[in-house]
């Protein structure tokens, strides 16, 4: 009986530790835009420069964090070199940041600032699915570059600011297939589903031993991490600019791998796509509709 009094006498303080003694995440990954272009036809091409949006977000674990945004650019292009083939390329940069409280009881903080810059390069294939050509299958697969750091600015209460750092290569092999129904030259709609290889690499850091380990850094660069990112993406344009058009989409990221990183869940992104040939041209392609 005197031991279940003392657990229950000491079940708000196990509370306060597991809610006080949690860490900010330090995000690894975050995802781009899907480059999904609507090719029909041979000479088909697309470029498009996007606004995108990470979606702030809750740590997942129990802190009480307070996530900020994260902005940045997509810029992508497309080209159907034959009626079936095609290639693309793209750019990406993130700009993103994310504050937390450590402590209900103390103003324990941290700030932390992330940049990165990735560039992709693609080869695909596409092909019309029924007689009327509405629906089109396309597939894309290939590999990218770039950079992720990101600077950790905290303070615990009655103690400087403290500067911390991380950097690292990474290194993407992707396939990525689409659904895509069309409606002449003027809307379509696509689901596409790209699962992402990840190497990250040449990891360089002034965290502490001890650092490393409580925000989960320990295995970062030892292995690979593989995502499933479904995006659903919209294209609207207008019957008098057939080379003009809006996109929308929204993409998520799902971990699949068992090594765990911290990583951004979601992304959304809404820019303008051009097809200068069809613009200056002003005509829209020959195929069925």
């Amino acid at each position: 009986m005197k031991n279940k009094i003392i657990s229950l006498l000491l079940l708000p303080v196990v509370f306060c530790q597991l809610l006080c003694s949690c860490y900010s995440p330090r995000y690894l990954y975050s995802p781009v835009a899907h480059n999904v272009p609507v090719l029909v036809q041979k000479g088909d091409s697309k470029i498009a420069f996007q606004y995108s949006n990470t979606i702030g977000e809750k740590a997942k674990v129990t802190t009480l964090a307070k996530e900020s945004n994260g902005i940045g650019i997509d810029v992508q292009g497309a080209y159907a070199v034959t009626n079936h083939f095609a290639v693309q390329a793209g750019y990406a940069h993130r700009s993103e940041q994310n504050f937390a409280e450590f402590n209900i009881n103390s103003n324990d903080t941290s700030i932390i600032n992330y940049n990165r810059h990735f560039s992709e390069l693609g080869i695909g294939y596409y092909t019309f699915l029924n007689e009327n050509q509405r629906v089109i299958f396309q597939v894309f697969g290939g590999a990218g570059f770039g950079k992720s750091s990101f600077t950790d600015v905290y303070q615990t209460a009655g103690n400087p600011i403290h500067k911390r750092f991380l950097n690292v290569d990474v290194t993407k092999l992707y396939l990525q297939p689409a659904l895509m129904v069309r409606y002449q030259d003027f809307f379509a709609t696509s689901i596409s589903s790209r699962v992402s290889v990840i190497y990250f690499r040449n990891v360089t850091t002034d965290y502490s031993a001890e650092e490393i380990k409580s925000y989960q850094l320990k295995t970062l660069g030892t292995g690979t991490e593989i995502f499933w990112e479904p995006a659903f993406v919209n294209t609207f344009g207008f019957k008098k600019l057939p080379g003009l058009r809006f996109e929308l989409q929204l993409g998520m990221a799902f971990l699949l791998s068992e090594q765990f990183v911290d990583y951004r869940t979601f992304n959304l992104s809404a820019g303008l796509v051009l097809d200068f040939p069809k613009l200056f041209s002003g005509r829209e392609s020959g195929v069925k509709n």
